[in-house]
């Protein structure tokens, strides 16, 4: 047994620093854990319209050089209003056979093509002189819209990643302030940060504006008011951040 305490003794004085600093480290870190937020109001500086674009006729070629009429009437729109042809994306295309049912039979009516286009557009005060020229431009004459609403209006943030990441960088202050007040009435301080995990972030999803299907009663509503832009107004946003600090 004492030659066992010998050995023990002489590793330990034969110990290295480096191992000693090793020593040190396996003591207990108190610690002490907070949340932080961090919320601002942001209202949207870009808007996406969504255009839907189609046309039927018994022949596909018929069809398609409609539809292809009525897309250019689209983008030279588009483009007198200060728009290029960059920001104009195309979301759906399709070709596809129409029938209807007469006496339970299923009778051949045309192809449909169609189109779906998403034009950016950065300066959203000129929204509601493009929706008015738009709506009247006779995009959709017929009785049956297979993709829903002519025209969409969805509104979003140009920067998000930058907004979103000034939002963190203020949750993780405000947790720090709380951890330091918290710290203080125990009477200790607040050291390094141990760890940091994001909780919630920033969503930036402004809810679309849909409008009416029918360019007619677009135009009819458009006769009446000045053009003007759907309002979106100002949407408040919130980041979260989960932090634990060294507690001294």
């Amino acid at each position: 047994m004492r030659r066992i305490h010998i050995v023990l003794i002489v590793l330990l004085l034969a110990a290295s620093p480096a191992m000693a600093a090793d020593i040190e480290n396996l003591k207990p870190v108190h610690s002490i854990s907070v949340s932080g937020s961090a919320e601002r109001k942001v209202a949207p500086d870009e808007a996406h319209v969504n255009v839907n674009i189609g046309s039927t006729a018994a022949k596909v070629e018929t069809a398609k050089a409609e539809h292809d009429k009525k897309l250019r009437s689209v983008m030279d729109i588009a483009k007198k209003a200060g728009i290029s042809e960059a920001q104009m994306k195309t979301q759906n295309s399709s070709i596809q056979p129409q029938y209807r049912y007469e006496n339970n039979k299923q009778v051949f009516k045309g192809y449909r093509v169609q189109t779906s286009l998403d034009i950016t557009v950065k300066k959203v005060e000129v929204i509601g002189d493009l929706m008015e020229k738009l709506s009247s431009a006779g995009l959709e004459t017929s009785d049956s819209q297979e993709w829903g609403n002519l025209l969409n209006v969805s509104y979003t943030i140009s920067n998000p990643d930058k907004i979103r990441d000034e939002m963190l960088a203020d949750a993780i202050k405000n947790a720090r302030s709380k951890a330091n007040n918290m710290a203080s009435a125990a009477g200790g301080s607040v050291g390094g940060v141990i760890q940091i995990n994001e909780g919630a972030a920033p969503n930036f999803n402004f809810p679309p504006v849909p409008m009416m299907a029918h360019s007619k009663g677009i135009a009819m509503a458009a006769d009446a008011a000045p053009a003007m832009a759907p309002p979106v107004g100002e949407q408040a946003v919130n980041a979260n951040v989960n932090v634990i600090f060294e507690l001294k």
